[in-house]
């Protein structure tokens, strides 16, 4: 995992007038290096941003990414062609990639953001400038519960590319993992909690993002006495787009019935190894390793 507090970064302004303290960028290469925040596999920039009271940035485009943008406080206005939307604490919104856009800080204390830019989904997803609120309703969700996820995630309404979501005090998200390539990057807006990954955990409070390497199984825990708000974003949408712009393989031929056992057996031994890796020990799976494994071997000797 690679933590970094927003104020240990450097700033740069864009935008004409954004001050962005930009916190994690892509790595150069195949290997993150946590010393310069490099580290994200498809996320191209991720900032902390602030418009100082009264200002208005220059409109600016950006050709080739997507800008999304979450508010932490504030209020303003983001004006892009034929269209302005008021925004407060709680808004997120998303400027397409080519979109002249400019934002007002129509008050006197900062409006201050969190702001990812990425390359645009294929799919035509990313193409329209949407803004949305946390206390709007939340769409359904495949997984279940729209408002709900992981255990103890309770997730803030709708979101326009980055969403709000908090953990009650106490309490847990079930350990998880994600699949190779994938960003997920945690910003805690307010509360105390210790995020858990692998065999450590690092203590993380408001201020603090934090980038976790996506095969290796994590969990945030609050363990204040109030809710633990948190800023999510990951790169599903892309990882999703490549795979499924990937070359089709060719069609293989169909496997004899020891080809498939040995698939197979590679398959478990795969998940056995990955089991281990987590240092974790839960009553029953050892033994049930090894009678699996017999029934492999039973099944290759017929």
């Amino acid at each position: 995992m690679v933590m970094k507090h927003w104020m240990d970064c450097p700033i740069v302004v864009t935008h004409g007038r954004l001050r962005e303290w930009q916190i994690f960028t892509k790595r150069k290469g195949d290997t993150p290096n946590p010393d310069t925040g490099e580290v994200t596999f498809f996320v191209d920039c991720y900032s902390r941003a602030v418009v100082l009271g009264g200002v208005t940035t220059e409109p600016t485009t950006h050709e080739e990414a997507v800008e999304l943008f979450y508010t932490c406080s504030g209020q303003g206005i983001v004006r892009v062609p034929g269209e302005e939307r008021e925004i407060c604490d709680g808004s997120s919104f998303a400027i397409p990639a080519g979109m002249e856009h400019r934002i007002t800080n129509t008050g006197k204390e900062d409006l201050e953001f969190i702001l990812a830019r990425r390359a645009p989904a294929s799919d035509g997803s990313d193409n329209n400038f949407a803004v949305r609120h946390w206390t709007e309703d939340r769409a359904p969700s495949q997984f279940g519960s729209p408002f709900q996820g992981h255990w103890h995630h309770i997730y803030r309404g709708p979101e326009a590319g980055l969403h709000m979501g908090d953990i009650p005090p106490h309490k847990f998200s079930h350990p998880h993992n994600h699949n190779p390539g994938f960003d997920e990057i945690w910003y805690v807006h307010s509360g105390c909690g210790w995020h858990w990954m692998g065999r450590e955990y690092r203590k993380q409070t408001a201020g603090y993002a934090l980038w976790l390497e996506p095969e290796e199984l994590h969990s945030l825990m609050n363990v204040g006495d109030e809710n633990l708000e948190y800023i999510y974003c990951s790169s599903a949408k892309l990882l999703t787009d490549k795979a499924r712009l990937a070359p089709k393989p060719p069609e293989e031929k169909p496997k004899t019935d020891s080809e498939i056992l040995k698939a197979l057996e590679e398959k478990f031994n795969d998940l056995v190894e990955a089991y281990h890796r987590t240092g974790v020990s839960i009553h029953g799976v050892g033994s049930n390793i090894g009678v699996i494994q017999g029934y492999i071997r039973a099944l290759q000797a017929i």
